[in-house]
């Protein structure tokens, strides 16, 4: 019989907040953390708005020292994964710290360390690169250093599978607890997105929001008309996963329960989602296979919402085709209107809001949605924060290259 897995920890550093409660409470009043890049000169880019992180300061959660040898993903994961160790109550003793494995989902890694250690390479030589670069560039840094800061023993994976990340790290955990591997386990995603070459290629590729430089608070507008794509994003959303028999046993407080996950790929596009959505429907009732349930019992949908022209209509598109005349009558929302697009940490977003939609008995609205498309026309929980008691939450996830990867989470009942 397989292990029940349930989430215990929540760990937030976003641009809505950093820490679950202003976390929680901003999504519970639609707060927009979009507005004009300030981490770079974004004057000649063709988008200029972007989800940054307030207020951070890395010191706060790791010494002066460790600071200049990792990226910003890797301050930011953390610092999230000590409060999400910290929200769980967990004793790091040396029995947990032996077997704890880290899965953190990042797409670029340390993207901001390498493109300022390249500036230096062509302006004034190899000499002048960081000794650290050949360590911090790379995605598997952010795993590291978590595993590193907390002293954990486990197994430590950075999954980069592009916005997919963090929803296959938190899967994988998932299996990881349920088939017997472990009983705890450290799991989410980070990303640091907000990069000169990042959104470079995303202005190039034509996916970034660029209509809306000088009102940045409406930037980023999901399945509405006037949408013109995403506003970059970044932060980092961790959680601690469990065995239902360790939550127990320690009388943790328990958020919700992971109960299904499953992935495919399009193999369609190295950009693009198939136009008829085939493969996300079949990961997505694949996902309700694992989780031994039928469509018709979700009870709201967090939608990968990533407010392209291309994106939205086909992801609304499936949800018709998975849940038939109910459709209209499930929410289905988008953290990326309040949050931007965070990249590889997106899918934690998601399922870390989807437990604390559960515990707090509310679901978060999709801001910015005054006019929506005609062809977008389900309840996408339009601008203010509505209550909830559902049991069911499916959590949509698209990728570049035409990855598809979905969870189902529910809410805890012994």
């Amino acid at each position: 019989m397989k292990n029940r897995v349930v989430i215990t920890g929540l760990g937030v550093v976003s641009p809505i907040g950093i820490g679950k409660i202003q976390f929680t409470e901003s999504l519970k009043n639609g707060v927009n953390g979009i507005d004009k890049i300030t981490l770079f000169d974004a004057t000649d880019f063709p988008s200029k708005v972007g989800a940054e992180v307030k207020d951070f300061r890395p010191k706060d959660f790791m010494p002066e020292k460790e600071i200049k040898k990792l990226g910003r993903a890797a301050h930011l994961a953390i610092a999230a994964a000590q409060l999400a160790i910290e929200d769980a109550k967990i004793n790091l003793d040396d029995q947990t710290r032996s077997r704890c494995p880290v899965f953190i989902g990042t797409a670029v890694g340390g993207m901001d360390f390498a493109e300022e250690n390249f500036y230096k390479i062509f302006r004034m030589g190899p000499s002048k690169i960081s000794a650290f670069a050949g360590v911090a560039v790379f995605c598997a840094s952010v795993s590291s250093a978590v595993s590193t800061d907390l002293g954990l023993h486990g197994p430590s994976y950075s999954f980069a599978n592009g916005c997919c990340s963090s929803t296959d790290a938190i899967g994988n955990v998932f299996n990881y607890l349920r088939n017997g591997f472990g009983d705890i386990a450290l799991t989410g995603g980070a990303d640091a997105c907000v990069t000169g070459g990042v959104l470079a290629a995303f202005c190039q590729m034509g996916v970034v929001t660029t209509k809306f430089n000088d009102k940045p608070r409406y930037a980023c507008k999901p399945f509405h008309k006037d949408r013109d794509g995403f506003a970059l994003g970044e932060g980092s959303w961790v959680l601690i996963l469990e065995t239902l028999e360790r939550a127990i046993k320690r009388k943790a407080l328990i958020y919700a329960e992971v109960v299904g996950y499953s992935a495919s790929c399009d193999s369609y596009h190295c950009s693009r989602p198939h136009p008829k959505g085939q493969f996300n429907i079949e990961a997505i009732n694949n996902a309700f296979k694992d989780a031994n349930i039928v469509s018709n019992q979700i009870d709201y949908i967090s939608a990968y919402g990533n407010a392209t022209k291309i994106n939205d209509p086909i992801e609304t598109k499936v949800f018709k085709e998975i849940f038939g005349l109910k459709t209209k009558q499930i929410p289905c929302s988008s953290i990326k209107s309040m949050i931007g697009h965070p990249i590889g940490a997106t899918g934690a977003a998601q399922v870390l809001s989807s437990a604390l939609f559960f515990s707090e008995n509310f679901i978060s609205p999709t801001i910015n949605l005054d006019y929506p498309d005609p062809e977008c026309d389900l309840d996408y929980v339009p601008n203010k924060s509505r209550y909830f008691k559902g049991d069911y939450i499916l959590i949509n996830t698209l990728s570049f290259g035409g990855k598809n990867s979905c969870l189902v989470t529910k809410r805890f009942k012994s």
